[in-house]
C-alpha cells in the first residue's frame, strides 16, 4: 500500500514596501548582533601570552648579560592573571592618555596597581616598552636595555603578567607574599 501526499505551494504575494521593510529589519538585526557581540578592542589580547612567557623563560633559563653584568640562569616565572590585570590597566592608561612612563596618569605606580588587584607581593617590578608590535621584537629591545634586562633576569620574581594596547607594552613581575 502506498501513500501519496499532495503538497500545494502557494506563492506569497508581498508588496514592494513589505519586502523593503523586511530586508531593512534583517540588516538592522545583523548589524545590532554584530555590534553587541564585538567587545571593547582594549579588552582583547593582542599578543601571544604563551609566546611571551616562553621568551621570558628562555632568557631566564639561559642566563644573560644585562649591560656588562652576567646574570646566571634562574628559575621560570609563571603567568598570573592579577599581574596581567595590573599590566593591562597601565597599558590602556598610557594608550588612552598618550604618554609613556612608569607613573600612571593618576599618579599610581606598579605597587598601587598590584594592590588594586588584591595582589600582595614581597617583590615587584615593571617593564614598559613602546613601538614594537611583536613579542620577540619587544623582548629583544628589553634584553638589550640594562635596566629592563635586570628586571627580566631577577631571580626573586616567580610570576609575571603582561599586556599590549596599541604599541604600549607593560610587563609586571612579582613574588607573592
Amino acid at each position: 500500500m502506498s501513500v501519496r501526499f499532495k503538497i500545494q505551494i502557494h506563492p506569497i504575494k508581498l508588496r514592494r514596501n513589505t519586502l523593503r521593510h523586511l530586508l531593512l529589519f534583517c540588516l538592522a538585526g545583523l548589524l545590532l548582533t554584530a555590534s553587541c557581540a564585538a567587545g571593547d578592542p582594549l579588552d582583547e589580547v593582542m599578543f601571544g601570552q604563551t609566546k611571551l612567557l616562553t621568551l621570558v623563560n628562555k632568557a631566564r633559563q639561559s642566563g644573560h648579560y644585562c649591560g656588562t653584568k652576567w646574570y646566571p640562569p634562574t628559575g621560570k616565572v609563571v603567568w598570573n592573571d592579577k599581574l596581567e590585570a595590573a599590566a593591562k590597566e597601565h597599558s590602556i592608561d598610557m594608550y588612552e592618555n598618550n604618554f609613556f612612563n612608569h607613573k600612571g596618569s593618576n599618579g599610581r605606580f606598579v605597587a598601587d596597581r598590584l594592590y588594586s588587584q588584591h595582589y600582595f607581593w614581597k617583590a615587584a617590578g615593571e617593564n614598559v616598552a613602546y613601538g614594537m608590535l611583536y613579542e620577540d621584537e619587544m623582548m629583544n629591545e628589553l634584553l638589550n636595555s640594562e635596566g629592563h634586562c635586570v628586571t627580566i633576569m631577577n631571580p626573586v620574581f616567580t610570576e609575571m603578567g603582561a599586556w599590549l594596547t596599541g604599541l604600549y607594552w607593560t610587563q609586571v613581575f612579582a613574588q607573592p607574599q
